[in-house]
């Protein structure tokens, strides 16, 4: 990770100098598939436990890894494992339950990172996957210091990126913004 100038606007100083962004990881059907998971489970708004802030997703559900269809955990497992090669991070396994995010209009997610105390204290990779179509939506715009702004141009699209990178996703002004993150745990970073 490299110091990059200070910002205007609270935008934080540091970026990551690589963040992988994966095409197409998941076909149209695929997406579809996984933002099915979510029907017949709790669902709830997403909070920061440290402040009980509604800071984003209107819609929040996690999906159990064991409950997850094989293609889906093989697929994550393997572009996690290929992400963490290019990082030369280890990893283990097994995966963090995955994380299906509903944003309506005016959802956001503020500057965090992934990674913190507890049980975030041994994430090192966040890949995040964009289920819904962008001509169906406007904002909600991932956005990681220092990188383009579209790292998610087309449904399907992945991008993994080190937990302790902070990001942000803009405000959705229009339509509804689906994803799925994903966590890949390992030793303490030192």
């Amino acid at each position: 990770m490299r110091k990059a100038p200070a910002r205007t606007g609270g935008e934080p100083a540091l970026n990551a100098a690589d963040v992988i962004r994966i095409h197409r990881a998941f076909s149209v059907s695929e997406c579809e598939e996984i933002k099915a998971l979510a029907a017949g489970r709790e669902r709830h708004p997403d909070r920061f436990r440290e402040s009980g802030e509604v800071r984003g997703a209107s819609q929040v559900c996690w999906v159990p890894v064991k409950a997850a269809p094989a293609w889906l955990t093989e697929r994550v497992s393997t572009l996690l494992g290929e992400a963490a090669a290019a990082f030369d991070f280890d990893i283990f396994r097994p995966l963090e339950d995955f994380k299906l995010i509903n944003y309506r209009r005016g959802n956001r997610v503020s500057w965090h990172v992934d990674c913190g105390g507890g049980r975030t204290s041994t994430r090192k990779l966040t890949l995040t996957a964009l289920l819904s179509a962008p001509a169906t939506f406007e904002g909600g715009v991932l956005t990681i210091p220092g990188q383009v702004r579209e790292l998610h141009r087309d449904i399907g699209d992945v991008v993994v990126f080190p937990s302790y990178v902070a990001h942000k996703v803009t405000t959705l002004t229009r339509g509804a913004r689906h994803a799925l993150v994903v966590w890949a745990h390992g030793t303490h970073f030192r």
